[in-house]
């Protein structure tokens, strides 16, 4: 199977073409604050490693560097970070380490997408932690490209010359998602409205989880009467800082989280739309 990507404005396009069904599982990963002391590294590498049996492709999206301990982070805190990045050389040492670390799924890896640790990097030391590491991906032989806090995956499927897609927005996330009670499900309520045309909302950032598919009433340029599935899913990530007694999130109330990511797998014909399950990957 064939496939190509292009970075356009806020628009990623992943293009694939086969002469047979198109069957690609998809890992969304987010929030793995890699150089943390509080990272689980162990489950984030099961989980690279299953994508990587299945031939699937990978999106880091968001928050894969902490990179809170720079020099005008007023966040600093070294007891936060993993000793051997303990340097004055920490942010180029993080990148490289990291782009090691990813090696093995280079490949795979089609996105690396901005979070807010990444963004407030480039605010306060003006350099871009994921254009850095896209950079040493593609020198492992990906075709990795860097998406912005917020945009869209345009997947386009190419089967005996029919064509057919499916839309993802994904923002590293949505106001007032952050609700120790509803876990942020009511923002699904507030994107279905302002991302209509979207098959799957993707975020993360909160460092919770839920995936949540809405079945919707539908009708086609034909006068059509059909339904679909808008699937909404937010991933935690890979920080497990509550076990911290005076981290931020304990500090918060905010208790103990879930750590992992989203799987979707996609199945697209030469006839009708492409279809998608989508299930989490989790651990307590």
């Amino acid at each position: 199977m064939e496939y190509h990507i292009k970075a356009e404005h806020s628009v990623i396009t992943v293009t694939l073409e086969d002469n047979k069904e198109i069957e690609k599982p998809i890992y969304l990963v987010s929030d793995v604050h890699f150089d943390s002391v509080a990272c689980d590294r162990d489950t984030l590498k099961r989980h690279l490693d299953k994508a990587l049996s299945e031939d699937a492709f990978i999106v880091l999206g968001g928050d894969w560097f902490d990179a809170m301990q720079g020099k005008f982070d007023p966040r600093r805190n070294l007891d936060e970070l993993r000793p051997e990045y303990r340097c004055e050389k920490y942010f180029d040492v993080v990148v490289e380490d990291s782009a090691e670390f990813l090696k093995p799924y280079a490949k795979n890896i089609i996105a690396v997408t901005q979070g807010n640790h990444e963004l407030a990097v480039r605010k306060n030391s003006n350099t871009d932690l994921c254009d850095r590491l896209v950079f040493h991906l593609r020198l492992a032989g990906s075709r990795a490209v860097t998406g912005k806090w917020k945009g869209w995956f345009r997947f386009r499927f190419s089967v005996k010359g029919h064509y057919s897609s499916l839309k993802m927005y994904y923002a590293h996330s949505a106001a007032g998602a952050n609700a120790p009670v509803t876990r942020g499900v009511i923002a699904t309520n507030r994107q279905a409205v302002y991302e209509p045309d979207a098959d799957i909302v993707w975020n993360g950032h909160t460092h919770t989880a839920y995936l949540v598919p809405i079945v919707r009433d539908r009708l086609s340029n034909k006068g059509r009467v059909y339904q679909d599935i808008g699937w909404y899913v937010r991933t935690p990530g890979y920080k497990r800082d509550w076990q911290e007694d005076d981290s931020f999130i304990a500090q918060k109330g905010y208790g103990p989280q879930p750590v992992g990511c989203a799987k979707v797998d996609i199945y697209a014909g030469y006839k009708g739309f492409p279809r998608v399950h989508m299930n989490l990957e989790i651990e307590a």
